[in-house]
Parts: structure tokens; C-alpha cells; sequence
């Protein structure tokens, strides 16, 4: 199986791979030779849409079943069809979750759909999907076309015993994600909102860390601000995206806030949580995005003080309202801005990072070493990566529970050495080496 785009199609993907495998089906990786052949695809961009379009061309050829779904294929089925007329099947969005049954033989007659996971292959963390469908219909965006306008939450006890399943599994940190997770549970009966399924994870007997994905920043409330703020298991990471820092180019793309009141929220979010890394998309090369435009919108960033930012450029998607817009931007021309977006990334993120020299953070080792320096590494509560030296194994002790526990009770590691793996460590950060964060080792926490 093939994915590409965001956690929600990544997600999607282990849904489909667990009803394969209990059908009896074994997963390989896509290079290798195979009965069946899956691609996730993704449109949210020309670039995403050309990647699906080459995965289906390597496709070719095999004497194998190919079946194509996900956003590219929702929004040009008929175009798949006949450009690649090797293709077995093309399964849209809404049935993406029958795959397994589909396959079988039984799709049509089959009613009962698997709706959470069991586990997460290959995966130091576990995504968790809580709602899809978006209304907000943004100028420039294709994803309430192929994702639906209809919002389609998850109930909350369907949300809670998924995680405590994969928790049990050994996951210590869980991605909670939507197509826009901000506006999960306002299509149940009762309402509900995000911060009430953080109030509920609370039960969860596993204590482990929730990280937040995207939110719309005109969908963040104080009360969820506030509730982040005296939890000491959910992630200091908020992803807001921005997409301009120009309120003319805001105002053409149909965003739902001014820059004013994006300024505002971000004082508040830092107000009361003060180690808070917040991440944002930013788009270049709008229709009519002018130099003042964009010099704008690289101040505005400066002024924010991001700490890590996705830079993309414009991709005109038909059916959209942005694609009649004009004038568009020269692709030249948008290199050359996301070259300076990214750069001044970089240098947000190093800044960013640098408040935390010298103190001693929690991270969670991810299960394999990093592949140019051969160390150690993970990610902070407050998503900064830090690479460590030292072994894969540590001599444990004594420490403090990286959650609160009665009584302060502490949690001991059985035996000498432990592996560090999928492990939470305090490591202390020493220094900012060409743009890479180093740490030191102090504990062992799990």
C-alpha cells in the first residue's frame, strides 16, 4: 500500500490494511511483488496530485489487482478511468472504509464497517481520525468537494476505546486528527466539542501523551486554551495555519478571521502557556499576491515567531473559487518566495528551539536512530527534535513519572538496562549544531 497526504489519509490506510490482514491478506511495502496494490492518493495540490499519478504509472504492468482511492480519486474518477485503464478499481472517499470488504466480494451486500484500528504499523505514534467533512469552503480549497461539506464525528465512546486499545498496545503518544478537527461533535445529538473528548481521555488507564493536529484558529476556544494549559499530558503544540500574513490576500482566500484577531489568539495561546510551540501552513503565490503582498506576509511571520512552518505554493483546483482569480503567479516567481519562507523557517525554528538550551525537556525516543547522524533522537512535548548520543540501551533507576501519580509514587524499570526505543527520557539540550537540536541523556522516565 501507497500513501500520500495528510494523517487522515494515513489513518485511512491502517483502517484499510487491518480489514486486509484479518481477511487474510499479508502487507508488504509497495516495491515488492504483490497480489494487490492499494495507492491512497491525495489532490490537496498539483504536486500531491502528480505524486498519485506517478505511483499509479509505476503500477503498470503488474499482473496485479490495483485499486485506487482517496482524495485524486474521488475528485477525477472518470479521468483515472481513462488514463489508466489498468486500474481494477477506484473507490471513492465515502466507501474507502469497505475496502477490505469491497475486495472480498461482498462490498455491496456487506453493511458492517470496521471503524477503529487495533493497532498502527510502522508508527512510533498512532493517529487517531475523530471527525471528517469540512464546511468552511476556503477559496482555494478542493477538500470539502472530496471530503464532503456534511461533518461526521465519531462518538466519543468509540473515540475513547480506540485509544485505550492503542494504548494497550504500547503507543505513548497519540495524534488526534480530522479533516478539520475543530469543528468534531457539533453534528452529534448532543453536541459536543473537542475539549469535552480531552476531558474524557482523562479516564484512560494509560497515561500518554495527546498531541492536537491541525485547528482553525478562529475554531481554537479559551476554554480548550485553558484546558491544555493545566493538563500535563496534553502536547504544548498547537498547528494553526495562517496561509498569509496579508490581510488583502486573507481576505481573497476566504478565511474566517483577520489578522488582528490571529494576533490576538496567539498572545492569549502563549499568555497562558508559555513553553507553546505553535506551527502553521503558509501559502505563496496566490492570484494577485504582489510583492507588497508577500513582503507583508514575511513580517507578519517574523512578528509571530513560529516555530515551525509549512511553506506551499498556490495549485489552481478546478471547481474551486480561486481558480478563475487572476492574475496567477509566475512558478518562478513562487519558488523564489518559498525559498524565502522556508529559510526564514529555519531560522524561527533554531530561535524557537534556543529558549530551551540548557533545560531538560521529555521526550519520547522514537524506535530507530536518524538516518544522517546515526543518533538517537524524538520529539519534546513541544514538538522540537532533538538527536541525543549514547547507546540504544540505558541503565535505569528511580525516576519520576513524566504524569502525575498519587502519593507521588515513581515508576521503576525492571532490570538493569532498558532499551531507550519508544521510551519517554528527560534529556536536557545543550546546543543548536547546523540546525540541528543535541541533547543530553539525564533519566529514563518509562
Amino acid at each position: 500500500m501507497a500513501t500520500l497526504g495528510c494523517k487522515v489519509n494515513q489513518y485511512e490506510t491502517e483502517l484499510i490494511r487491518e480489514q486486509l490482514e484479518k481477511s487474510g491478506f499479508n502487507p508488504v511495502s509497495f516495491g515488492e511483488k504483490a497480489g494487490l496494490y492499494i495507492i491512497n492518493t491525495c489532490s490537496v495540490t498539483e504536486k500531491a496530485a502528480q505524486k498519485s499519478i506517478e505511483l499509479i504509472k509505476k503500477a503498470k504492468n503488474r499482473s496485479s489487482l490495483l485499486v485506487v482511492t482517496g482524495c485524486y480519486a474521488e475528485a477525477e474518477k472518470e479521468k483515472l478511468r481513462e488514463m489508466f485503464p489498468w486500474i481494477d478499481l477506484v473507490v471513492g472517499n465515502k466507501e474507502k472504509s469497505n475496502i477490505g470488504n469491497i475486495i472480498n466480494g461482498n462490498g455491496k451486500n456487506h453493511q458492517e464497517k470496521q471503524t477503529y484500528i487495533g493497532n498502527f504499523n510502522a508508527h512510533n505514534r498512532a493517529f487517531v481520525k475523530v471527525e471528517d467533512g469540512c464546511n468552511q469552503f476556503c477559496t482555494y480549497c478542493i477538500i470539502p468537494y472530496v471530503r464532503g461539506k456534511e461533518i461526521r464525528s465519531r462518538s466519543l465512546s468509540e473515540v475513547i476505546r480506540e485509544m485505550e486499545g492503542l494504548a494497550e498496545q504500547g503507543f505513548k503518544e497519540i495524534v488526534l486528527t480530522g479533516v478539520n478537527l475543530g469543528l468534531y461533535g457539533t453534528d452529534l445529538n448532543p453536541q459536543v466539542k473537542l475539549v469535552n473528548l480531552l476531558k474524557k481521555a482523562e479516564c484512560l488507564k494509560e497515561k500518554i501523551r495527546i498531541r492536537l493536529s491541525s485547528l482553525e484558529p478562529h475554531l481554537l476556544s479559551m476554554e480548550l486554551i485553558d484546558f491544555i494549559a493545566q493538563s500535563s499530558w496534553i502536547c504544548p503544540h498547537l498547528h494553526l495555519p495562517l496561509q498569509s500574513g496579508d490581510a488583502e490576500i486573507l481576505k481573497k482566500m476566504g478565511r474566517r478571521y483577520t489578522l488582528e484577531e490571529y494576533r490576538r489568539l496567539l498572545r492569549k495561546v502563549r499568555e497562558k502557556i508559555p513553553s507553546v510551540a505553535i506551527t502553521s501552513d503558509v501559502m505563496v503565490g496566490f492570484p494577485g499576491e504582489e510583492e507588497s503582498n508577500f513582503s507583508n506576509t514575511y513580517h507578519f511571520l517574523q512578528e509571530m515567531k513560529f516555530s515551525r512552518l509549512h511553506i506551499f505554493r498556490f495549485s489552481p483546483r478546478k471547481g474551486t473559487r480561486a481558480y478563475s482569480i487572476k492574475p496567477r503567479i509566475e512558478e518562478k516567481v513562487k519558488k523564489e518566495r518559498s525559498k524565502l519562507l522556508r529559510d526564514l523557517g529555519n531560522k524561527l525554528s533554531q530561535d524557537f528551539a534556543s529558549q530551551f538550551l540548557g533545560k531538560t525537556l521529555t521526550v519520547l525516543a522514537e524506535d530507530q536512530p536518524d538516518t544522517e547522524s546515526g543518533l538517537l533522537f524524538g520529539y519534546t512535548e513541544n514538538y522540537i527534535r532533538v538527536l541525543f548520543p549514547g547507546k540504544e540501551e540505558f541503565k535505569s533507576k528511580l525516576t519520576p513519572s513524566p504524569f502525575p501519580l498519587p502519593h507521588g509514587e515513581r515508576i521503576k524499570v525492571r532490570g538493569k538496562r532498558k532499551s531507550l526505543y519508544n521510551k519517554f527520557i528527560r534529556v536536557r539540550l545543550t546546543e543548536i549544531k547546523e540546525a540541528k537540536v543535541l541533547g543530553k541523556v539525564e533519566e529514563l522516565l518509562q
